[in-house]
């Protein structure tokens, strides 16, 4: 949710154009910037205590953070690529946004690990960070 309002705040702040690209940008890189203090975690993940766990990966590395943060995050990139086109853009994501946002929901309330569509493909699940 904190990373929404960072997305949204982006891509309000300026309206069209760079804000939207940097909002895009942020939604599907989030979880794996490369930012030493942030240890592979978006920053609503680190405010909230939580991390991404690749149940694919035996060695986590930079590389592997990044891909994994783009592929879970692919779902809410699309809309959030759509935020960049002025006007249509904002209301085909909406369009888009609230179905795939039921689905998610969906997913997270009757998955058995209470993954979301990103961490189906990503193979990734959210835990507490420890």
């Amino acid at each position: 949710m904190i990373d929404g309002m960072i997305v949204l705040f982006l891509g309000l702040a300026w309206f069209g154009g760079p804000g939207s690209i940097l909002g895009f940008l942020y939604s599907i890189t989030a979880d794996g910037l490369p930012v030493k203090s942030l240890k592979g975690q978006s920053i609503g993940k680190k405010m909230m205590g939580l991390r991404v766990l690749s149940g694919s990966q035996k060695k986590v590395t930079r590389m592997s953070r990044l891909k994994t943060s783009v592929v879970r995050n692919a779902p809410v990139g699309l809309v959030t690529f759509l935020m960049i086109i002025p006007f249509w853009g904002w209301i085909l994501a909406l369009l888009l946004g609230i179905p795939l946002a039921l689905i998610e929901i969906s997913l997270m309330v009757r998955a058995e690990r209470r993954q979301r569509l990103g961490d189906v493909m990503a193979e990734s699940v959210v835990v507490g960070a420890s």
